[in-house]
């Protein structure tokens, strides 16, 4: 995908559910082509019990609203996640997903991609230079269009996790997720080091797990050391989407108060011609970045993730 410039729909209301369909509703013109007769909807659910980690259903209702008022509404919805529960399911029971299957006039499947029988591997690379496979769900390889729903967090990585990186990390296969950072174990990890082989990996699935439409729901947010716990952002009221996963993580990601060329994920995907991550290349429409712009508190070891630059990085991207 190479793009000279984009369109992100930025809109700003009190209620979840509108605020989501509005952001959505402006930049429909490049969204509609993007739809099939098959969408799967992509959440994030860090935790099964913490909703201000987790993406609301009503940020999902607004999404399928969208679809609904299509000139050809999906023929079927996957809503598919490998989410961190106790026990199946357990997340969409918990935020109250199983609802939307008879709110809706379509077929809605809920997928946990923990029960996937059937994965995909691509190479990834480890903190010492030596690749290693991740495996990927074909549920969501082979749907023929994707959406990622997520939240606006800081993250102890990447900085922030938006929209791209919802798409791969919920969805790979759960012990591989911590080789996306660099590292055979959890207890391994160490920045820098796994800030620059996890922005560099997501750059690389990223070319089998991208998401058609980015949409990210900033009714509230989620500050300091993200991307769990209890430290909220209230009242940020917006929400972005857009046919550019890279633009509305950067509209995102500055609502947020960063730089968006700053972060690893965004700065490669600029630079590659993935999408566009530049701010002056991205038409933002109906609402202004500054006039809801709130600085959301970093992580703690912020400026140790900031260390991302590699000095191969062209040797390691894809081409």
């Amino acid at each position: 995908m190479s793009v000279a410039t984009a369109r992100v729909g930025l809109a700003r209301h009190t209620n979840r559910r509108q605020t989501v369909y509005r952001a959505l509703d402006l930049v429909r013109d490049d969204l509609v082509p993007k739809l099939r007769t098959q969408v799967l909807l992509k959440p994030n659910f860090l935790s099964s019990t913490n909703q201000l980690a987790s993406s609301h259903v009503d940020a999902i209702r607004g999404v399928l609203d969208f679809l609904l008022s299509t000139p050809q509404p999906p023929e079927e919805v996957i809503i598919a996640e490998g989410a961190n529960e106790k026990f199946s399911g357990e997340s969409f029971e918990n935020f109250g997903y199983q609802a939307l299957r008879d709110e809706y006039p379509l077929p809605i499947r809920l997928v946990d991609l923990h029960q996937e029988t059937a994965w995909v591997e691509t190479p990834i690379l480890l903190a010492d230079g030596s690749e290693t496979m991740a495996r990927m769900p074909k549920t969501v390889i082979d749907c023929p269009c994707r959406i990622s729903v997520a939240i606006p967090k800081t993250h102890d990585v990447c900085v922030v996790t938006l929209a791209l990186k919802n798409m791969i990390m919920g969805a790979l296969y759960k012990p591989d997720r911590v080789k996306m950072h660099g590292f055979a174990s959890h207890a391994e990890r160490s920045l820098p080091e796994e800030a620059q082989a996890l922005n560099i990996n997501l750059i690389r699935v990223a070319r089998y797990l991208w998401p058609d439409i980015a949409v990210i729901d900033g009714a509230r947010g989620l500050q300091g050391n993200g991307p769990g716990g209890d430290d909220a952002v209230e009242g940020f009221g917006i929400a972005a989407a857009s046919a550019d996963v890279f633009a509305a993580d950067a509209v995102m990601a500055h609502a947020m108060g960063f730089d968006p060329l700053s972060l690893g994920l965004l700065y490669y995907g600029n630079q590659l011609g993935l999408g566009v991550a530049d701010l002056s290349r991205i038409d933002v429409l109906e609402t202004r970045i500054a006039d809801v712009q709130r600085r959301f508190k970093p992580h703690a070891k912020t400026d140790l993730q900031l260390q991302w630059r590699v000095p191969n990085a062209g040797e390691l991207l894809p081409a």
